[in-house]
């Protein structure tokens, strides 16, 4: 088993690709907005590896660059330079049809909105990744997902006739059924209360460590950090350093080192799609 710093410890500014380790590798990746006169730099030349089995928080100030890197990561975007290898692919060298059936296959995404079909019921909703690869679903497969979220007996409801946090758990059910080699998820708090902000921290969590599943989460909220097993910070476009099983307080004091302190929990992430 890999072995990092203390708890709480900031490591060093770099980060090494993790050649047996990462399930997400991004090498020398540069993002850049519009024109070179007059667009604006995301990124500025990050390498980074996304451990697998690992729950990893990315956080920064709006305008850090961490919505960009999960989306690039994600195979959502394509980086202005450098390389992207995502469960031993590298993206760049894949056609839109080829990325699109990687992330269908081999992505699971959680969103702050949710981003259910509200005419679907539960059920429907965490089958239709299966459906849109061409498979059809099994029941059992369904009920399956839905137990380990603690939604079996919703599962003929509509989204309407949920809580948001229940509604979030379908969404998590939905990145899982695909069994995906990451599952990324942007802000996935952001629009509840604390206490079912915690709750589906703790599912996310539990994903990681009951099922062996990758977590990689976006968020501004020390709080929400705190849960990742890792916390990886970017200022300006570039990495400036991380924390191992960090505390909330950690996280917070880390912030205000770099000179911004973290914003408000479950705040939408002002930065956009950047």
């Amino acid at each position: 088993m890999q072995t990092g710093p203390a708890e709480g410890t900031p490591t060093s500014r770099s980060d090494p690709l993790l050649k047996e380790d990462a399930v997400v590798r991004l090498d020398s990746v540069r993002k850049r907005f519009g024109g070179e006169r007059h667009g604006v730099v995301a990124l500025r030349g990050v390498t980074l590896g996304l451990e697998r089995n690992r729950f990893t928080a990315i956080m920064g100030p709006s305008g850090s660059g961490k919505s960009t890197l999960l989306q690039l990561a994600a195979g959502l975007d394509r980086p202005t330079s450098g390389s992207v290898v995502l469960d031993g692919e590298d993206l760049s060298r894949l056609g839109e049809v080829a990325l699109t059936r990687l992330r269908r296959e081999r992505i699971g995404f959680v969103f702050q909105a949710f981003n259910l079909l509200p005419a679907l019921t539960v059920e429907q909703n965490v089958a239709l990744p299966l459906r849109l690869a061409g498979r059809r679903p099994r029941r059992a497969e369904v009920q399956s997902v839905l137990e380990r979220v603690g939604l079996a007996a919703r599962g003929r409801h509509r989204p309407a006739e949920l809580s948001g946090g229940e509604q979030q758990r379908v969404a998590i059910a939905r990145a899982l059924i695909t069994a995906p080699a990451v599952i990324f998820a942007d802000e996935p708090t952001g629009a509840l209360d604390t206490g079912t902000a915690e709750e589906i921290l703790r599912r996310l969590r539990g994903a990681v460590e009951t099922e062996g599943q990758t977590v990689v989460v976006v968020t501004h909220d020390p709080t929400a950090a705190s849960h990742a097993e890792r916390v990886v910070f970017l200022v300006d476009g570039r990495l400036a350093g991380e924390l191992r099983r960090p505390s909330a307080a950690a996280v917070a004091e880390q912030m205000a080192g770099f000179g911004a302190w973290a914003e408000p929990a479950r705040a939408p992430d002002a930065e956009g799609s950047a």
